[in-house]
């Protein structure tokens, strides 16, 4: 009685293994450092339904079987989910799936070389655009000009040319070390030149020293704002400012007064390059507000009347009858209406 109790119930065992469900385990999620190597899969990978087993890993990428139980992810380089599908003696199908995730504290770094104006600025960020401490911690050094030195991306603003160092850790990889160089730029050496005096009606041009940009203010009575050398004719006394920008943004002024003495003496600009591009355009005469009943006369070289005028207000523009006159010099007769001829030439340059 005791033998034929023991075959029925191996019998039994056998009858439920052959029909219990076949299971299928890929094995936990992981999270791995970058170039590491991992053996993945479950404990058993299967159990259940009818032995013997058929295991298929997809996708193959850092696999080196996709036919083993438990196969081997080597030399990883990013996250990846695998899919684990198992067919047993009965052709039943089952799949499950497993991640790694590849912890990214190599993708975290202390940033480009940069700099700021020192004085000019509140400072400026380190620290590569995606660090990210979710997970990870970040410590700079030295703690110098920065607003935290535990901040993924801080706000440096050293006195002097520094380099920060950071480390990045999160007790499973190996700490990520990285530096960055932050340049305290001062302002440029600017120089508008010293104070002068003109007299009204005369024109004089500023002489500005500095960076790469230039920007004379105020805009009265100026040509060339944009350059060093700015051309101005103030009717009175006037302080310009000179704003200089250099190569990384930092910028410095300085001023210079044209004081003018009042007077009615006449400045007659001796070249002018009617070309229509809004400089230097018309034949110019400094002063000739004082004598609004004057008469101006030009003559070509050979003598001939080609402009006639009552009341000129420096609008000739180096025409005769509607057509440019030829680039030469020319001569002028200017009356100023009071008591006083006055002769010279001009040259029109095109």
């Amino acid at each position: 009685m005791i033998r034929i109790g023991f075959y029925i119930s191996l019998f039994c065992f056998l009858i439920n293994q052959s029909y219990a469900q076949l299971n299928v385990n890929a094995g936990p999620d992981i999270t791995v450092c970058i170039n590491t190597s991992v053996t993945i899969g479950g404990t058993p990978s299967a159990f259940g339904g009818t032995p013997p087993y058929k295991y298929l890993w997809q996708p193959s990428t850092f696999l080196d079987s996709i036919t083993a139980a438990n196969p081997t992810a080597f030399n990883i380089t990013s996250d990846i989910t695998y899919t684990l599908t198992v067919i047993d003696l009965d052709s039943t199908i089952v799949s499950n799936t497993m991640y790694i995730n590849l912890d990214k504290i190599f993708a975290f770094n202390a940033g480009i070389d940069t700099g700021f104006c020192y004085g000019q600025e509140a400072g400026v960020k380190i620290g590569a655009p995606y660090n990210n401490n979710a997970w990870h911690n970040f410590n700079w050094t030295p703690a110098t000009g920065l607003n935290s030195s535990t901040l993924p991306t801080p706000l440096a603003s050293p006195s002097v040319t520094t380099v920060y160092t950071l480390t990045v850790s999160d007790g499973l990889c190996p700490d990520n070390i990285s530096q960055v160089t932050v340049s305290a730029f001062l302002p440029p050496y600017v120089d508008a030149s010293a104070d002068t005096t003109i007299d009204e009606g005369q024109t004089i041009t500023l002489y500005g020293i500095g960076a790469t940009t230039f920007w004379w203010q105020p805009d009265y009575n100026i040509k060339y704002r944009g350059t060093s050398n700015a051309d101005v004719w103030p009717i009175s006394s006037t302080t310009y400012t000179l704003t200089t920008q250099d190569q990384h943004g930092c910028y410095a002024n300085d001023i210079v007064t044209v004081n003018v003495r009042s007077g009615e003496l006449l400045f007659f600009y001796s070249a002018f390059t009617p070309n229509n591009d809004g400089d230097n355009d018309f034949f110019y005469i400094g002063n000739l507000n004082k004598y609004p009943e004057n008469n101006l006369k030009i003559y070509n070289r050979y003598g001939k009347l080609i402009y006639n005028i009552s009341n000129y207000d420096n609008s000739w523009d180096g025409t005769y009858l509607g057509n440019a006159v030829p680039t030469g010099t020319y001569f002028y007769i200017f009356n100023d209406g009071k008591d006083k001829l006055y002769k010279g030439s001009v040259s029109i340059l095109r």
